[in-house]
């Protein structure tokens, strides 16, 4: 797009308030599936500086179009509507989503400064996302004693309400400002009386106290750096109400207090690794007994060893045990196939049948069959396709058994 229009006075660099606003169209033009149209003055936010654009509704006396998205370009700003429309404008934001910026973005001024006061890490890069927000911080690691520090001294400055001013101003080096900027000659500060200076051009609140909370929300490494997932005002509110409505409900599950509901869970935990510990312990016992039944059952081939068989629906890891506690017997070879969920074989023979490669032997079948799979000498295991001809894969079995 051409600018060749004078520049757009953005009237949110003022007044982050300002909801309603008429305006004259310059230009509208097709733009995709939607209109683009530039405004004299305008109180829509653009998308820039990591916070999201605004929405909102352009009207005439004849027409209502819907503002899809807010375009910074340069020294105007493109509104992109789904309707063309011209003439005198009267514009509405939409005020939630105005507040919410204006909290999230307003509550990352607060945070980065706190968190220089506190950990001295500086703030690399901002996210306004659609549900939590993020800050990039040149440090290394947190510890939780740091972040409830970062948090007491946000929430501090939050409650104590103190004022935010707007200076517009071409003498930057007047102020302590907490980063720099490459822009040059008039250039927009916010001022967070006696906490912080952070030139910026997105909405933010007159006072901290509109801000509501700040609350951090999770740390993870990024880049040799920490990113600080947070939220502020109503998404730290509905973040409260969603995890009070869970603690509430595990809680309700063992008919407990709230705040006892963590010990229980605990003490729960504990118990399903104690039972889990018994069952295994107890399943081992079966299989063992198995195995022996299994071992004493089959009878050797001329060669003295017992090839033995199986077609079992067991779950793959209950089925390698039985078959390592078969060939733990000397002179025992097994060739054993689960189908529960999807064709799998084993393949094992015991240590003194050096002569016997399973991998080997796995791999010609699951070659034939289209399958896939490999293993030592010792034990190999693959899996087979679900479409197999399973007849023809037992006959086979049968075969490749008798051939020991």
């Amino acid at each position: 797009m051409n600018n060749t229009f004078p520049e757009t006075n953005r009237l949110y660099y003022q007044d982050s308030h300002l909801l309603k606003f008429s305006a004259n169209v310059l230009d509208c033009q097709p733009y995709k599936e939607y209109w683009a149209v530039r405004l004299d003055q305008t109180a829509f936010y653009p998308t820039g500086g990591g916070q999201p654009n605004d929405i909102g509704y352009l009207r005439n006396d004849e027409i209502t179009s819907q503002l899809i998205d807010c375009i910074d370009n340069e020294k105007d700003v493109i509104h992109i509507v789904d309707k063309a429309i011209n003439g005198q404008v009267n514009c509405e934001i939409d005020v939630e989503r105005r507040r919410d910026h204006l909290q999230q973005h307003t509550g990352q001024h607060i945070l980065s400064q706190a968190f220089i006061q506190i950990a001295n890490a500086e703030t690399r890069g901002f996210h306004l996302g659609n549900e939590s927000s993020t800050i990039d911080l040149a440090i290394d690691q947190l510890s939780t004693e740091t972040l409830y520090k970062v948090e007491d001294l946000a929430n501090k400055i939050i409650f104590e309400n103190r004022q935010i001013n707007v200076h517009l101003t071409d003498e930057k080096d007047k102020f302590a400002l907490r980063k720099d900027t490459e822009r040059s000659g008039c250039i927009r500060i916010i001022e967070i009386t006696n906490f912080d200076h952070s030139p910026c051009g997105g909405t933010h609140a007159k006072n901290t106290g509109e801000v509501g909370l700040i609350v951090i929300r999770s740390v993870e490494r990024v880049k040799k750096m920490c990113r600080i997932e947070f939220l502020c005002g109503r998404r730290a509110l509905l973040d409260y109400r969603a995890a009070h409505s869970s603690a509430l409900a595990v809680a309700n599950l063992f008919s407990a207090g709230r705040d006892n509901a963590t010990n229980l869970v605990v003490k729960l935990q504990q118990d399903y690794k104690d039972l889990q510990k018994r069952s295994r312990e107890l399943l081992e016992l079966a299989l063992s007994s198995e195995a022996a039944n299994i071992y004493q059952n089959t009878v050797a081939n001329s060669n003295e060893i017992k090839v033995i068989n199986l077609n079992l629906k067991r779950d793959l890891d209950e089925l390698k045990t039985l078959v390592q506690l078969l060939t733990a017997y000397n002179s025992v070879i097994v060739l054993a196939l689960t189908t529960l969920d999807s064709p799998k074989l084993i393949f094992a023979r015991s240590k003194d049948l050096t002569s016997v490669d399973s991998g080997k032997l796995l791999g010609k079948v699951c070659q034939e069959f289209g399958g896939r799979g490999g293993g030592r000498a010792e034990m190999a295991q693959g899996g087979l396709p679900a479409t197999i001809e399973l007849e023809k894969l037992l006959t086979n079995l049968t075969n490749l058994a008798n051939s020991f």
